[in-house]
């Protein structure tokens, strides 16, 4: 991937220097003509001059015709990649990161020191199974992307929230506190309680556990993911 942009950068740039030099000797050329008449009348009467001249600028304007494209087919690479990216690091049924997404999130805390202050939430929903199973893998998708929605709306002022896959999710906080994460629980429990007096006949019932690093003190953020999943499944 960071190959990848590398060479779209040194490929745009390369572009872009084309076209200034590309510009620069058209401009230049009308202007040598513009400013010299004598040097205009010799060009047209003499016919292989003004042969090789035409030939020159015709060849000019095609270069300039092939650099705009190569352009319009850089932005359109550039957004074919984008719109790859967010397939391949969103989730397709709830919009939010993914497992992939959250990777990208959780390389970057490659030291102790970027971890000391980290709080990693995981919550699951509890009764997705039976929804599935009463009602319908329909119902249920419905369930899981309601969630995430409220997740995200909640979450967002704290941190970073993606599916970890299937009926779990994760928020990672870079200032995690016990206040912090109280706050924010109480908050996404109201909004559940709220989603709920709505949809009665499918509540959304869920199970979730914490760990702030500052007391867990984990190296790697392996390790942190491991025991917050390990206090949410004893």
């Amino acid at each position: 991937m960071i190959q990848k942009k590398k060479f779209v950068k040194t490929f745009r740039n390369t572009k872009t220097v084309q076209l200034i030099l590309l510009l620069l000797l058209e401009t230049a050329y009308v202007l040598v003509l513009t400013l010299n008449p004598a040097l205009g009348t010799k060009l047209f009467e003499d016919r292989t001059l003004f042969i090789l001249c035409t030939l020159s600028w015709i060849l000019a304007l095609f270069n300039l015709i092939w650099l705009l494209y190569d352009f319009y087919k850089l932005r359109t690479f550039a957004e074919e990649s984008h719109a790859l990216n967010r397939a391949a690091f969103l989730d397709h049924l709830t919009g939010i990161p993914n497992r992939h997404g959250l990777d990208v999130v959780f390389e970057t805390y490659d030291s102790p020191e970027s971890l000391a202050h980290v709080a990693c939430y995981m919550v699951t929903i509890t009764n997705l199974k039976e929804i599935n199973q009463t009602m319908g893998h329909v119902v249920g998708d419905q369930m899981l992307k309601d969630f995430s929605g409220i997740l995200e709306s909640v979450g967002d002022a704290f941190g970073v929230v993606g599916r970890n896959g299937g009926n779990e999710f994760l928020m990672i906080v870079n200032h995690g506190s016990h206040d912090t994460m109280e706050y924010f629980i109480e908050s996404l429990n109201q909004q559940l309680k709220e989603y709920n007096e709505e949809h009665s006949n499918a509540p959304i019932q869920i199970q979730y556990a914490y760990i702030l690093n500052e007391e867990a003190h984990a190296e790697y953020f392996s390790t942190l993911l491991t025991e917050t999943y390990n206090k949410l499944h004893p």
